[in-house]
């Protein structure tokens, strides 16, 4: 048989509680980077991948690493070229 324990608490204590939970697994939906904003150059993309410049634009024209245009400048996402760096998974790349 379960047993039920009751007691009495006073409302500021329960508030308490559920805001301390609340802030807990809100935390959790935060995210901790803003690797999604973050954009490198071309030059910053290749060290990152330790790669030559050639490679990194072979690389974007057959679609391995995806870069996106801004004015005449182009750009890759932190993000996507980290994902696109465990698809190689050559063992290189952040440890070269």
């Amino acid at each position: 048989m379960a047993k039920l324990m009751l007691h009495t608490f006073e409302l500021s204590d329960i508030q308490k509680v559920v805001e301390e939970v609340l802030e807990r697994k809100l935390k959790s939906f935060i995210p901790r980077e803003q690797d999604s904003l973050k954009l490198l150059s071309r030059k910053d993309t290749a060290q990152l991948l330790c790669i030559s410049m050639p490679t990194l634009h072979d690389w974007t024209k057959n679609g391995t690493v995806k870069a996106h245009r801004i004015g005449n400048r182009v750009l890759y996402k932190l993000d996507e070229v980290k994902q696109a760096l465990n698809q190689i998974n050559t063992g290189r790349g952040l440890s070269c």
